[in-house]
């Protein structure tokens, strides 16, 4: 525990040194996505929680500032009451410079009557340590993010950094010391996110390097999640009549291999307290495939009925050019009563209602969002289970839901289940401190662990192997007074037993993260 608590301290010192007036958020331009992992999206839904939907889509991420700035007016024009509630206090200053102590504009801006620039860097330190599964992350980096808009519809949005290598997803996978920017050094340069987006009255269309993310799942979505790294990739919405949106993608996972992954997404709101959704990805390879896919009305099964019918080919390059791996979604969430949202997803991977058995291949979660509040302060309790089937996400003709190594659902991947559950205290716009636990078990299946026709199987949906089972629990504090400057803390203690699938590796220790971030 010392050895975290010293390894920890400087990024909290850190945070407390910066307590002067600091910047805020850099870029002020409305087409501006939030990211996807951004904690602004929890807040949203624990606001439909206790007002309801203020006639947003909020499972189709990421948002733009302007979204965020829409549902906020819409809500508080429903509810004139939520105006005081401290998570729409909080989310208003994240759309004005001027919000929380000593808010600055972006340190570079210059603009014209045609076109606006804005510059403005930022650092960041997020250190964890998890003594029960021997691990430590590192994410120390400085960087900028740089802001075009050419008008009130065309953004340019790049951010690019420096800054040590750490794991997963959201992590610097740029890891040298010899060719780093200072030689024997591991500090690398990399970026984050660069995406070009189009705006007009009916939708909005975006090309870039960025991460979506579709569904209800706080800890995770079952269809498409940010689990795996950030695409290369063309996205467009239109907003339908009848209040739906339709949504679709087409991304590049590795140009050399032409690997790609497509989607497109039906959400309407057929009554003021449901919001239902309906998806389908595929998975493909070939660039030539690309215009169907790009087109996105077209279901995806047929586009590989297309290309069987039409080619010549033997069998090995029709599965590799012409098969496609579908995977269908639907997901739901209803505001019970004011106060209570529940939630749910499946995604269906392979079912068979034919002769043809074949193994289950599903995902599917259940959540609740409850809120209580009262002044100036919040009460929010939310808890989750989810479960991934064997063989989701895997197909015999390898066309799998996966990038780099990472699932492009659920981040923990296949033959998994996940329960967590968070009680948070919000006691002012400023602070929030909480509770939350989780027990996950993990059998030994992963990405790649495909059925292959024909062969026996068991149809048990049960956990293969040897289960790796992890329990923790923690307490969490969140400081953030301005858009530019968040803090924040973890500690608890975790229980593993069968670490890495081994029986009799069993370990019980500390864990905790620290998380810092300066923006102007």
């Amino acid at each position: 525990m010392r050895t975290f608590l010293r390894r920890s301290a400087g990024p909290l010192v850190a945070a407390l040194l910066l307590l002067a007036p600091h910047a805020a958020s850099s870029a002020t331009h409305a087409l501006e996505a939030l990211p996807v992992e951004s904690p602004v999206y929890r807040m949203v839904e624990d606001l439909a929680a206790s007002y309801g939907f203020a006639g947003a889509f909020l499972h189709t991420q990421p948002w733009d500032r302007a979204d965020l700035g829409r549902f906020l007016d819409q809500l508080v024009a429903d509810r004139p009451a939520a105006a005081d509630d401290p998570l729409v206090v909080r989310l208003r200053r994240e759309l004005s410079a001027d919000g929380g102590i000593g808010g600055w504009d972006a340190l570079v801006t210059a603009e014209d009557e045609r076109s606006s620039l804005e510059l403005s860097p930022y650092a960041r330190a997020d250190f964890s340590e998890d003594r029960a599964r021997r691990e430590i992350v590192r994410d120390f980096r400085a960087g900028a993010q740089v802001s075009l808009a050419l008008g009130e519809n065309l953004l340019a949005w790049a951010d690019v950094y420096a800054g040590t290598s750490s794991p997963g997803p959201h992590g610097n996978p740029a890891d040298s010391r010899r060719f780093g920017l200072v030689e024997g050094v591991q500090l690398n340069s990399y970026f984050d996110r660069a995406t070009v987006t189009w705006r007009g009255r009916f939708g909005r269309v975006t090309a870039g390097h960025t991460w979506l993310r579709w569904g209800p799942g706080a800890w995770g979505t079952m269809a498409l999640s940010d689990g795996a790294p950030a695409f290369d990739l063309v996205e467009a919405r239109a907003a339908l009549p009848a209040r739906m949106q339709f949504a679709w993608f087409v991304a590049s996972l590795d140009p050399v291999t032409q690997s790609y992954l497509a989607g497109h997404r039906l959400e309407l709101r057929t009554w003021d307290r449901l919001d239902l959704s309906f998806s389908e990805l595929a998975r493909f390879d070939g660039t030539s495939s690309t215009p169907g896919y790009l087109l996105g009305v077209t279901p995806y099964s047929l586009l590989e009925k297309r290309l069987l019918k039409s080619t010549a080919a033997g069998d090995d390059s029709t599965n590799r050019w012409a098969k496609n791996n579908v995977l269908w979604a639907a997901d739901v969430a209803w505001r019970w009563r004011p106060g209570v949202r529940v939630y749910g997803e499946l995604a269906v991977d392979d079912v068979s209602f034919s002769s043809e058995k074949r193994p289950r291949a599903l995902a599917w979660q259940l959540g609740v969002d409850a809120r209580r509040v009262r002044g100036n302060a919040a009460w929010t309790l939310r808890g989750e289970y989810a479960r991934v089937y064997r063989y989701t996400y895997s197909v015999y003709h390898r066309h799998d839901f996966e990038f780099a190594g990472h699932p492009t659902g659920f981040p923990l991947g296949p033959d998994v289940d996940r329960a967590n559950v968070r009680l948070e205290r919000r006691t002012s716009p400023e602070w929030a401190f909480g509770v939350e636990g989780s027990y996950r078990r993990k059998g030994e299946s992963v990405i790649g662990d495909a059925y292959e026709p024909g062969t026996p199987f068991e149809d048990r949906l049960v956990l293969t192997g040897v289960v790796d089972r992890d329990a923790r629990a923690a307490l969490t504090a969140d400081w953030s007074p301005a858009p530019g400057l968040t803090a924040g803390a973890t500690l608890g203690w975790a229980q593993v037993s069968a670490l890495g699938h081994a029986k009799g590796a069993d370990e019980s220790a500390p864990c905790g993260s620290t998380r810092f971030t300066l923006r102007w």
